[in-house]
């Protein structure tokens, strides 16, 4: 093992683009859902634009309103279309239960601003609840990312120093809402946001996979 890796006692993970491989399907749903209220056709590209704050930010944003009748209406039936559909076809990023299991004495914690009903169904049905000693989404966390007050809560419940905590995403906000926190930050290639722009927002490490970690955590 490299010298210089770091003591971590504490890995938060981001979930969407950083351990499944889940947003395709987010957005599929999105199209049906606009297809079914009739409203107009939007890209993958406008959609993705609003990936990453959450259901109520994505949805909003690609009906391109906030009306609260529509948005209500527009919210139930990608919920619905998410459940009966988008879920059975996510898949995890490769070597993740590897991971896992190799850091399963370090405590564990995922973070994301996604519902916390579809990361926990996906977490079921892909076997890894058992890894995770909670889990904080964006329904039930205190503030959304890149709002650090989540980090800071966790940091605090646990006693962890913040020099032995470390968050992993696949997006920019996830390395903001680390640096936020004043604790280490290290971005994933493989995920939402494309290298080049990952390096412009300087995480502490910048990996192309998640078994990489094992070289940097000790």
């Amino acid at each position: 093992m490299d010298r210089k890796a770091l003591l971590i006692d504490l890995l938060i993970f981001d979930f969407d683009g950083t351990l499944a491989d889940s947003i395709p399907s987010a957005v599929e749903a999105i199209q049906k859902m606009i297809k079914e209220l009739d409203l107009p056709y939007k890209t993958s590209e406008e959609i993705n634009r609003h990936v990453g704050y959450g259901e109520v930010h994505l949805v909003s944003g690609s009906i391109g309103s906030r009306e609260p009748k529509l948005l209500k209406k527009a919210m139930e039936v990608y919920e619905s279309i998410y459940l009966k559909e988008g879920i059975k076809k996510i898949s995890l990023y490769p070597h993740v239960k590897e991971l896992l299991q190799y850091f399963k004495k370090k405590t564990k914690l995922i973070l994301s601003n996604k519902k916390d009903e579809f990361i926990k169904r996906i977490l079921d049905d892909q076997g890894l609840t058992g890894y995770f000693a909670e889990v904080h989404g964006g329904d039930t966390a205190p503030c959304l990312k890149p709002d650090p007050c989540a980090i800071n809560g966790i940091i605090e419940k646990h006693r962890v120093p913040k020099e032995k905590v470390m968050f992993v995403g696949d997006m920019t906000v996830d390395i903001e809402t680390g640096k936020r926190a004043n604790v280490r930050t290290c971005a994933v290639s493989y995920g939402f946001d494309g290298k080049d722009k990952l390096k412009k927002h300087d995480p502490d490490f910048l990996i192309d996979d998640l078994l990489e970690l094992k070289g940097l955590i000790r």
